[in-house]
């Protein structure tokens, strides 16, 4: 009895997605009604963000249960190939997130629609709590549990922390906005989020790369022909 409860403790904390998934989920679905709602560009590239962030979680949750289930397949780096694979498909999506705001957000500086401050700040500052909530959650298990260095753990942390700076634009975005009235913000704001979250990604991307091109150790010399 012990056992399996040692077992099934160890299990829940070698998978920390579960929690972060759900949460995730329920507050994207709300956040992009609410952007639709108050034509919030910020907002709206938040909740895209998070639906990425739902699929990134998913997909982190997936490798590491198949890890878990073939722990001796390693990389020459000593990570799980499904875990590097994951990573690879969880920056790739960032790259096209990043795309995307930016393609909006010019869109709506050439012309930026009437947005509603006052709720946009309400929905952001909802988002960030739980932005915060999950990004601390997931920060634990990496340093506690010795996920630092694994990709796939830090490509899903990627996509929560670039979600968190995507609900402090917001936020800040429909504070200008309610006391100034000055709607480009919205776009300005969301642009400068999107350099932060390339440089992170583009900096995950490297490490990705560093590790694909590590090599197995040389086996020692066959000493049979002497």
């Amino acid at each position: 009895m012990n056992n399996q409860q040692s077992d099934n403790y160890s299990h829940s904390h070698s998978n920390p997605f579960a929690v972060p998934f759900f949460l995730i989920l329920a507050f994207a679905v709300i956040e992009f009604a609410c952007g639709i709602w108050t034509q919030s560009l910020a907002l709206l590239g938040d909740a895209w963000h998070m639906f990425s962030d739902v699929f990134a979680l998913a997909l982190a949750w997936f490798a590491v249960n198949q890890a878990q289930k073939n722990p001796s397949a390693k990389h020459a780096s000593g990570q799980n190939p499904i875990e590097i694979w994951a990573s690879i498909i969880n920056v790739a999506m960032m790259f096209a997130v990043v795309a995307w705001i930016v393609f909006e957000s010019i869109q709506r500086i050439k012309n930026p629609p009437i947005v509603t401050g006052s709720y946009v700040m309400l929905i952001a500052f909802v988002g960030l709590i739980i932005n915060i909530l999950v990004a601390k959650r997931l920060h634990h298990q990496a340093h506690h549990h010795g996920a630092n260095e694994n990709l796939n753990h830090r490509a899903a942390f990627l996509h929560v922390l670039g979600d968190l700076l995507g609900s402090v634009a917001a936020l800040l975005a429909g504070a200008v906005i309610h006391f100034t009235g000055w709607m480009a913000a919205d776009p300005i704001l969301s642009l400068l989020i999107s350099a932060l979250i390339l440089v992170v990604t583009l900096k995950l991307a490297n490490d990705i790369r560093l590790t694909l091109k590590q090599v197995a150790p040389a086996k020692p010399p066959d000493n049979h022909h002497h």
